[in-house]
């Protein structure tokens, strides 16, 4: 009986070993396949519309994914591109085959200020060519809406609404919760208006923060304002009315949300989606029973071209994120990494300008001064460096433009914010509450403090508001040498303060307004270019990421049709009656730039691994958050 029991056991193994590698082999086989087999070329057909479908939020580069999340995901990314949104119309406008542009806005989450400015004029480019731009909606946020009014026709939904708002927001305070806790947040700042602290220390907003963000919204406000009311042939007046008056506007209407719309003149039509259908067929014809169609993704696809390697070379790095030490992913600015892109662009003999695309509210001082100095080693090199400044270029974001040869910002940029902030909290009071005594020994009178077990003293704060102090001086002694203004000037300007990109023109922190494509220009024109050809500098992937991209890219493009069916509505889930109340709950529940905004806030009090009683000196835009 043993030796049949060790037979059958030998089997069983020798089976599942045999399994298993025909499994892995089926598997390899399965990948090979996808590899090496990609479908027919894309093309573009004859006299068809355009779809212009940006998903998620507009951002300056797609982030890394993680490869399950390419493998099982939605179809469309998480996030739509700038550049590719704006490459997309610069071709199309010029192509014969482009007769027609269809907006699909449904499943755009967020579009900044800044962005809404460099889209509308590419929209407004792409308008001028005589072609027809269509939009259609079942429901029209403030940010779709900006984007849709360059729309020659604006169909709505029956059911649908335009929600024209404003900006503002809410922040959060927990000083009452933390002193619930014993918990002490102990602050050092350079900054009348350096407010990131705020929420730690109060229950409310400082009334020079509180003029601080009203300035900034207001003159972003303004802006939108000036820019959507003459598309639809209104006056910022009206348009500020609409907003003002939508609940009067809406009670006269007898609770139709569409028809105020309409009768105030924000759209053109009210109709389902088969008749807008129909609509843009008329105009573009038939094809698997919608209009003719290509997706703008598939487009790019189809229209881009290998172009030999030119021997004058614009560099261009972008950096988004927020700004901290180390090697990071894309959608973060590790200081080593965005420094190896700089140094890799110097070591390239055929590079010869450098622009730097920044989008960014701030992080970490030092690893801002590491981007800086290697930039300033680019300079060294004699080639111009530009800065390109993006919806955000504030606190760390401009410690590292600063000493740019040339910096050019939207109008509507989000910037300064020139102070220096640094939190360490202690727990010596919950320690207290809890029964748990702290004592100690040590040899100096520095070896034990700054222990956040033990509280603050006078001589650790005396060290961290030096430092903060030194940091904060070197950041307006660089803004003062890098933009040529007197120090005592800088200071007047700094002090924490947030300007807009147009603000901050007259102010003399930025030399000129104008989106990327201008900032390259000038990187060329700076290094006597006549000719030239742009190159991203990008990390390199590893194998397992190419053969992943790889293997993605045969199975096609997003072949996406327009899908018109669903409001875009947040999804806030309830708290059921006798379930608890996390945090976790709480921040789902949150808009999704509040969320991010707690999770780098929450860092700032909670470290990590970072070390707990080590000071870190932060130049972080805390109002940049209650922006769109």
């Amino acid at each position: 009986m043993k030796k049949l029991l060790s037979f059958l056991g030998r089997m069983i193994d020798a089976v599942r070993v045999v399994l298993g590698r025909l499994i892995f082999l089926l598997i390899v086989g399965v990948v090979l396949f996808l590899i090496f087999s990609g479908p027919e070329p894309l093309t573009v057909p004859e006299q068809s519309a355009l779809v212009w479908a940006p998903s998620g939020t507009i951002t300056e580069q797609r982030s890394r994914v993680n490869p399950a999340d390419l493998l099982v995901g939605p179809a469309l990314p998480q996030n739509s591109v700038l550049q590719d949104l704006v490459d997309s119309l610069s071709r199309a406008k010029t192509d014969e085959r482009i007769t027609a542009l269809v907006m699909d806005l449904e499943n755009l989450l967020g579009v900044s200020p800044a962005h809404i400015e460099i889209l509308g004029d590419a929209l407004a480019d792409f308008k001028a060519s005589g072609k027809l731009i269509y939009a259609y909606g079942d429901y029209f946020s403030q940010g779709q809406y900006a984007l849709a009014s360059y729309a020659d026709t604006i169909t709505l939904h029956p059911m649908g609404s335009v929600m024209i708002t404003g900006y503002g927001g809410n922040q959060l305070f927990v000083r009452d919760l933390l002193d619930k806790l014993n918990i002490n947040v102990h602050v050092f700042r350079v900054g009348e208006f350096k407010s990131a602290a705020e929420p730690f220390t109060r229950m409310d907003m400082s009334d020079e923060a509180r003029a601080d963000a009203q300035n900034l919204l207001g003159e972003l406000w303004s802006g939108f304002l000036t820019r959507v009311a003459p598309n639809r042939e209104r006056s910022p007046g009206e348009l500020q009315e609409y907003a003002n008056r939508f609940p009067e506007l809406l009670t006269a209407a007898g609770g139709d949300m569409s028809r105020v719309a309409f009768e105030q003149g924000l759209v053109d039509n009210i109709a389902g989606v088969d008749s807008f259908r129909r609509q843009v067929a008329a105009s573009v014809g038939t094809d698997n029973g919608s209009f003719r169609q290509i997706h703008f993704e598939d487009y790019l696809n189809a229209t881009d071209r290998l172009m030999p390697p030119m021997n004058d070379q614009v560099a261009v790095i972008v950096a988004q994120g927020t700004i901290v030490p180390g090697d990071q992913p894309q959608g973060v600015i590790g200081a080593d990494t965005v420094s190896e892109l700089v140094r890799m662009a110097q070591q390239d003999g055929a590079v010869k300008a450098l622009v730097l695309r920044i989008d960014s509210p701030g992080g970490a001082a030092l690893a801002s001064e590491e981007i800086r100095a290697a930039l300033t080693q680019f300079q060294q090199s004699g080639r111009p460096v530009v800065v390109s400044m993006g919806s955000t270029a504030a606190s760390g974001g401009y410690w590292i433009a600063a000493t740019a040869d040339r910096i050019l910002a939207s109008s509507t940029t989000i910037t300064g914010s020139i102070g220096v902030i640094g939190m360490i909290p202690t727990f010596e009071e919950a320690l207290d509450s809890l029964g748990i005594g702290v004592d100690g020994v040590s040899t100096t009178e520095l070896s034990r403090v700054g222990d956040p077990l033990t509280g603050m003293d006078d001589v650790v704060s005396t060290i961290y508001q030096s430092t903060i102090d030194d940091a904060y001086q070197r950041f307006i002694q660089l803004v003062s040498d890098g933009r040529d203004i007197p120090l005592a000037e800088v200071d007047a300007l700094a002090q924490g303060r947030v300007w807009t990109g147009a603000q901050a023109l007259e102010l003399g922190l930025v030399d000129e307004l104008g989106d990327l494509e201008q900032a390259i220009a000038s990187a060329a024109d700076l290094a006597g270019l006549q000719t030239w050809q742009n190159v991203y500098m990008e990390r390199p992937l590893s194998f397992g990421e190419q053969m992943l991209i790889q293997m993605m890219d045969s199975m096609g493009g997003t072949q996406v049709l327009s899908q018109w069916a669903g409001a875009l509505i947040g999804n806030v889930p309830a708290v059921v009656a006798g379930q608890s109340l996390d945090m976790s709950r709480v921040l789902a529940g949150l808009p999704a730039h509040e969320v991010r905004r707690w999770q780098a806030m929450m860092d700032l009090v909670l470290p990590g691994n970072y070390p707990a009683q080590r000071l870190r000196t932060l130049m972080v835009c805390d109002i940049c958050a209650l922006t769109p």
